[in-house]
């Protein structure tokens, strides 16, 4: 890579981590956490282990992906979503991203988690395609998919922030 495709690529993760429509719906979604967290059980405390109550209870609120899907966009999803993703920048250091014309594009784009930036070197993509190799991980979209089963679950979500081992 180019150093002029790096700061690009420096550049572009820069737009996606700091602009007003994801730093909106962060503060949105922290206002709101205390009342969620209240209405369901209280005691969310941003461990991993909360991830297996948080499955549980997502489960337990939807009858299936298609359910959770339509809900997508609502309070108690996109609060879940939240969290997940705060329990992953706590524990595995990943930070929200979003890029602010995302909406324009592919109305179906949310907010993700990924490694900082300067661990970029730590993911090479394998195909040698993307400069970016780094993993994204949705919490919005993973809440829908982890009803499906045989998809994995979130308390083994975190474990994709950690570079291959050669």
């Amino acid at each position: 890579m180019t150093s002029a495709e790096y700061e690009e690529l420096r550049e572009l993760d820069r737009i996606r981590s700091d602009n007003p429509v994801l730093n909106a719906w962060l503060e949105i979604l922290r206002g709101e956490f205390p009342a969620w967290a209240e209405r369901h059980g209280g005691g969310w405390d941003f461990s991993l282990g909360s991830l297996v109550r948080m499955e549980e209870l997502v489960r337990s609120t939807y009858s299936g992906s298609a359910q959770a899907q339509a809900e997508i966009g609502g309070d108690f999803h996109q609060t879940a979503a939240w969290y997940v993703g705060e329990v992953h920048n706590r524990h595995v250091g990943t930070v929200w991203q979003y890029h602010p014309d995302s909406l324009e594009l592919d109305p179906g784009t949310w907010p993700f988690v990924i490694v900082p930036f300067e661990r970029l070197e730590e993911f090479p993509d394998e195909d040698g395609i993307e400069p970016d190799g780094r993993p994204l991980y949705s919490p919005v979209h993973r809440l829908c998919g982890v009803l499906d089963p045989g998809n994995g679950h979130l308390a083994t979500d975190v474990d994709i922030h950690a570079p291959e081992r050669s």
